[in-house]
């Protein structure tokens, strides 16, 4: 039976070693990976930024975050794993990640730690 697991998702060192993980791990674990981004758009709002130029700093991290997905995914399933993906706006990424997890009850949350 296939292990549903949540990866969150960026551009760091962390996600990468992530991956080679699970990839390394597909045939003892068998995975269903959905792959999780979230753009932490709340910052913006203390920063004293005109409007024009938050929603093109909201464009721009948005499209990161699709191109990051991408990335991912496609790794993915180049080493056989289903993959699919989802971008969430919003606030806090731990706060996300839990409550997604949790609304679409993941076998596992795989996360690996940040320290390079």
């Amino acid at each position: 039976m296939a292990l549903r697991m949540l990866v969150p998702v960026d551009d760091t060192l962390a996600s990468y070693r992530t991956q080679q993980y699970l990839i390394k791990m597909k045939d003892a674990l068998k995975p269903t990976v959905t792959l999780l981004t979230v753009i932490q758009l709340s910052k913006l709002a203390y920063r004293c930024i005109p409007d024009f130029q938050q929603e093109m700093i909201k464009n721009n991290a948005l499209k990161l975050g699709r191109q990051t997905l991408e990335e991912h995914e496609k790794k993915y399933r180049e080493a056989g794993i289903h993959a699919d993906s989802i971008l969430e706006e919003g606030g806090e990424a731990g706060k996300m990640i839990c409550s997604l997890a949790q609304q679409e009850a993941f076998d596992m949350i795989c996360i690996s730690p940040n320290n390079d």
